[in-house]
């Protein structure tokens, strides 16, 4: 079988092709990509139209049996992986859908009057979402389609040299955030319950990994507050980001709203011990207790509430780091993700 996926370049960090490039050394099935959007020094509309040539040639080319497009629930998105759709679709091709990010408001409004969405997704063979909410939602938009559960991945070279045994019962030293340095993200929140724990910790530090539009604000937050042992180190990859996961303990991330967020899994995978919210995939396998805890409440109180039971109770830490470790390893390595997804090409395709 031969597999087209269109995709963001990986050359641009974002989600659908940090997703695919983690994904890529693992298929057994011959896959090629079709790149859409920015590239490095060129802007997306200038891209757009040698984008639509060069997949076309490569449909040809390379006799693709399935395309994978990759929009989100946004309406420039569906219109635009909808085109991908059509052509494939006018050449032939079967045709899978990946949504990946979701905006409730607009499928408010494509419920209300779904034709145009039902007329170009309702040709694809298989629909895969990340939350089992979406593919409620989906299924009631395209009745005759297979929606399936999918998720994101945990790149299996990231945990390379990594011994869950480190996780011994020892007193948490170290949190940390990693994702876009944005309010969405709950990096507010964070540091505010990070300084309210501080007058009874104040060995306890805070490891911010990202860039976003809120990182110079929360700087400065922390900078007049006088709040000790934050640290920023912008965006981290490779080592850095072994490192960061490796020496902490605990990750946080109220976001105020997700997909599915690769941060936890990764963190799940190194053992750390998960304080989130209620949002997005995380809903469809989270065992509160077990892996951390799920908060419905955006107050930083809370949250420092959670974390100081966590940091007087170490055993419990070492506990969840273990169960934590073991089921990532079982179900979110790339190398897992792509037998499944092969595993349902040849189910619904053939």
């Amino acid at each position: 079988m031969k597999v087209l996926i269109v995709s963001p370049s990986f050359s641009i960090l974002g989600g659908v092709a940090n997703h695919y490039s983690g994904l890529a050394p693992y298929w057994t099935e011959k896959v090629f990509y079709a790149f859409y959007g920015k590239r490095r020094n060129l802007p997306a509309i200038a891209c757009l139209l040698p984008d639509f040539f060069l997949y076309i040639i490569k449909l040809l080319l390379y006799r693709i049996d399935v395309v994978i497009i990759n929009p989100s629930f946004r309406s420039y998105q569906l219109k635009r992986d909808g085109i991908y759709l059509l052509i494939a679709k006018a050449l032939g091709k079967n045709v899978v859908t990946f949504v990946h990010g979701w905006d409730y408001s607009l499928y408010e409004r494509i419920k209300e009057k779904p034709r145009w969405f039902r007329f170009v997704y309702g040709k694809s063979r298989m629909v895969y979402v990340l939350y089992s909410e979406f593919k409620k939602s989906l299924e009631q938009l395209l009745p005759n389609v297979p929606i399936v559960l999918s998720t994101t991945k945990v790149a299996d070279s990231l945990l390379d040299g990594f011994d869950i045994s480190c996780r011994r019962s020892e007193r948490v030293r170290k949190l940390l955030f990693l994702a876009r340095a944005e309010k969405t993200k709950g990096l507010d929140v964070t540091i505010r319950a990070f300084e309210l724990l501080q007058k009874g910790y104040s060995d306890l530090e805070l490891s911010i990994c990202g860039e976003g539009s809120f990182l110079q604000e929360a700087k400065n937050y922390v900078h007049e507050n006088a709040i000790k042992n934050v640290v920023f180190h912008g965006v981290v990859e490779g080592e850095k980001k072994f490192q960061e996961f490796s020496s902490s303990h605990i990750y946080i991330l109220p976001s105020h709203e997700e997909g599915m967020a690769t941060s936890v899994l990764e963190a799940m995978a190194f053992g750390l011990v998960i304080l989130s919210r209620p949002v997005g995939g995380i809903n469809d396998f989270f065992e509160n207790e077990k892996m951390g805890y799920l908060l419905d409440s955006l107050c930083p109180e809370d949250y420092a509430k959670i974390l100081k039971e966590l940091i007087d109770n170490p055993t419990k830490v070492r506990d969840i780091a273990h169960y934590n470790h073991t089921y990532a390893v079982n179900h979110f390595l790339a190398s897992k993700v792509v037998e499944k997804m092969e595993a349902d090409l040849r189910n619904y395709i053939g």
